[in-house]
């Protein structure tokens, strides 16, 4: 498929998701779809029917990794695909998942995670959380955190005690994004309590979850929330967020209590001020 078929922005995101590659020829460029599955996921959250586009679509199969391409072309840049899809993964406690027809057992030791390269054959409990944790310091340190996990299952977990899984969205592209469309469970949200932490939620996962699948983590006792904003909050955060963020739509509107808070105190607050010291 030529460059020029498409506008930039569709080229980009689906060269960031993986579901196509850059296939550059002298001064000719195409683009080839090296994951059928990421590409249809695109697609679809664009309200676009995959099966209509295959008679533009020349070749759906073939090499993607830079040893074949080197076998195939004698040059492994000649072909732009990412060497490291995926995203890091860790858990609670031990979490037995697929990855393909493969049955994994994840129980990283402390100070370790998991890598999940082959996202779209991942698959894990049906009744499990997925929880995306924003900054590593959390994501890695998850013993650390116990009330705040406690309260995710209490708030989203319905009955029972269901599994979590703690996922990170880095490195940056929107794998996880993709992969989340591609299972059933529920989307939890825990980020930093800012502008941009709300935007990241609403405009990377939100948008294509919605209310039925995903929310963002908000403490149940607002009161404790608002006095961590208003004595440990920075301002500084605040005003730098805010010429980008401030006027944003809130498009999930169990958010707008949480968005009225920060604009009232006019601070953000890190959600590293729930590793328990």
């Amino acid at each position: 498929m030529p460059f020029s078929r498409f506008p930039s922005d569709v080229v980009n995101d689906l060269l960031l998701e993986g579901g196509v590659a850059s296939i550059v020829r002298g001064s000719r460029k195409s683009l080839k779809v090296v994951s059928r599955a990421a590409f249809d996921v695109y697609l679809r959250s664009k309200g676009l029917q995959p099966d209509k586009l295959q008679e533009t679509a020349a070749v759906l199969s073939g090499p993607d990794s830079r040893a074949s391409q080197v076998q195939l072309l004698g040059d492994s840049k000649a072909v732009a695909v990412r060497s490291c899809p995926g995203f890091p993964v860790n858990v609670i406690g031990p979490l037995s998942v697929r990855l393909g027809e493969r049955k994994l057992l994840l129980c990283p030791c402390p100070g370790s995670f998991v890598y999940i390269s082959d996202f779209l054959a991942f698959r894990i409990p049906s009744n499990a959380l997925v929880v995306g944790v924003e900054n590593m310091e959390n994501f890695r340190l998850p013993e650390r955190q116990t009330a705040v996990w406690e309260e995710i299952r209490e708030q989203y977990g319905g009955d029972g005690v269901p599994p979590l899984l703690l996922v990170s969205r880095y490195p940056q592209s929107r794998d996880l994004a993709c992969w989340l469309q591609s299972i059933p469970n529920f989307y939890v949200h825990f980020g930093d309590f800012d502008l941009a932490g709300v935007h990241i939620f609403l405009t990377e996962f939100y948008r294509y979850l919605g209310p039925s699948r995903s929310a963002f983590y908000v403490p149940s006792d607002l009161a404790a929330l608002e006095s961590r904003l208003a004595t440990s909050g920075s301002p500084e955060r605040y005003r730098a967020q805010f010429e980008r963020y401030g006027r944003m739509p809130v498009t999930d509107p169990r958010l707008e209590p949480l968005v009225a808070l920060i604009h009232r105190h006019q601070k953000g607050y890190d959600q590293e001020g729930y590793v328990e010291v």
